[in-house]
């Protein structure tokens, strides 16, 4: 079933690229940031690339926050990726103490080491609806993760012995931490099983 699909402009992102790429799934797709985009959407992109405190403060200034926050927390569909994902919790520490989305219960933190940049193998949970991709490698470019313990973490990257957020879902909510538009085959495998989960 071809899908409505709102890429948010919240004044930066990596839109051309996941819009090419969602483009191959036979979806309409546009990109913008007002009510009526955000109503006549069924699935809403968070993109990734940029800063927490600018894409909020963005967001702010066209006044789509609450908007945007009832109509998730209505049922409709939301992927955050990268940014997008940290964009969901309650805070942020770059650059400076900025309060987030707050759609997942959680803060955005600095990683322990300088970034995190090129490809790793993300791992899923058993009987997960993207088990399929258990041990796949994805491309991620950031500086900041998300840390939360309250929601079902669905994947996991390592480095250095330690495990990261790399997918996370409460719900009708999605995000996850790799840029899968850039992850090639994997990345299309992802978007592939994701939007076959929002049929069953």
């Amino acid at each position: 079933m071809k899908k409505k699909i709102l890429i948010l402009n919240y004044g930066s992102g990596n839109y051309s690229s996941i819009n090419k790429t969602l483009r191959r799934f036979n979806n309409n797709v546009e990109i913008g940031n007002s009510k009526n985009h955000i109503a006549r959407a069924d699935i809403i992109i968070l993109p990734g690339v940029g800063t927490f405190p600018k894409a909020m403060d963005y967001m702010k200034k066209i006044s789509i926050i609450k908007n945007l926050n009832s109509t998730i927390k209505k049922g409709k569909n939301i992927l955050g990726i990268c940014l997008g994902m940290q964009l969901l919790t309650d805070c942020s520490v770059e650059i400076q103490n900025t309060k987030g989305l707050k759609l997942i219960k959680g803060q955005t933190k600095k990683l322990p080491f300088e970034n995190h940049i090129g490809w790793n193998n993300v791992y899923f949970k058993k009987k997960d609806t993207f088990q399929y991709l258990n041990g796949k490698s994805f491309f991620f470019q950031h500086q900041y993760y998300i840390d939360t313990k309250i929601y079902c973490e669905k994947g996991f990257f390592n480095i250095k012995k330690n495990f990261f957020t790399a997918m996370i879902k409460k719900k009708n909510i999605v995000g996850v931490q790799f840029h899968p538009e850039k992850s090639q085959d994997a990345g299309l495998d992802f978007f592939k099983i994701y939007f076959e989960s929002l049929n069953d």
